[in-house]
């Protein structure tokens, strides 16, 4: 239920900025995306990758000091935010395909598919925000044992 708040959330943000850049009549963003989505995307995953190796190397220290946390949950979800990231790659290049296909024609395919690539970068930050958030948790729960030792 709360990855379908998100999306919804992620929905409203990209009709937002959609809207903005066609009200605003600024082709910048769209440009951007088609020019820079896929390295853009690549970039993020690696970023992310990196980022998740780090939190599973702290999370095995844990493990090792004899920590009774269960992390199968943020396990998972480490899983789940990679997949996410290959998917969104994936959907990208499709969306790519469409958008420079000549035979694939359709009213208002430019809109949507602009919407799309705006979706895709959208939710592909907060994917990034979501991984970023999980270090700080990890430095609060490492910080909180430190301080339940040393009484």
């Amino acid at each position: 239920m709360e990855r379908i708040k998100d999306i919804s959330f992620y929905i409203v943000i990209t009709t937002a900025l959609t809207l903005l850049s066609y009200w605003s009549q600024s082709t910048f963003l769209f440009e951007y995306l088609r020019s820079n989505l896929i390295g853009l995307l690549i970039t993020l995953l690696a970023i992310n990758t990196a980022t998740t190796g780090l939190i599973a190397s702290k999370m095995q220290d844990m493990i090792s000091n004899k920590s009774v946390i269960d992390f199968r949950a943020p396990i998972r979800e480490m899983k789940i935010s990679l997949t996410e990231q290959i998917i969104l790659i994936s959907m990208s290049i499709v969306i790519l395909i469409l958008f420079n296909s000549q035979l694939i024609k359709f009213t208002y395919k430019e809109v949507i598919l602009n919407s799309c690539l705006v979706f895709v970068l959208v939710y592909s930050l907060a994917i990034l925000l979501d991984t970023g958030r999980a270090v700080f948790v990890l430095i609060d729960g490492i910080q909180d044992n430190k301080k339940d030792k040393r009484y």
